[in-house]
């Protein structure tokens, strides 16, 4: 395997495992973000490894953050606000918390 074709999945893994707390961190700063993947300016993803991020987001990483009340998910907006649960729920990501 080639060293820029380990380096992509290597960002794919990492985007894909991070996005609950990406999500949540962007929340911190911001009151509403789209539901699009947050992939960081240096990682690298083909066009197949983002279709999956950004159906493991839609299907699997914010209807589990929105059950835990920590967002809540407009899928007809396409708009992701902060839940109820939202200021007790972040610590427990930012210490590593795994699905």
């Amino acid at each position: 395997m080639s060293e820029q074709v380990a380096s992509s999945r290597e960002d794919f893994q990492t985007a894909l495992r991070t996005q609950q707390e990406r999500v949540v961190a962007a929340l911190t700063a911001a009151e509403t973000i789209d539901a699009t993947p947050i992939v960081r300016d240096d990682e690298t993803l083909s066009c197949e490894e983002y279709v999956t991020l950004v159906y493991e987001l839609h299907h699997v990483d914010l209807p589990e953050l929105q059950a835990a009340g920590l967002i809540e998910f407009d899928r007809r907006e396409d708009i992701v606000s902060r839940g109820a649960r939202f200021d007790e729920g972040r610590p427990r990501l930012k210490y590593g918390h795994d699905r």
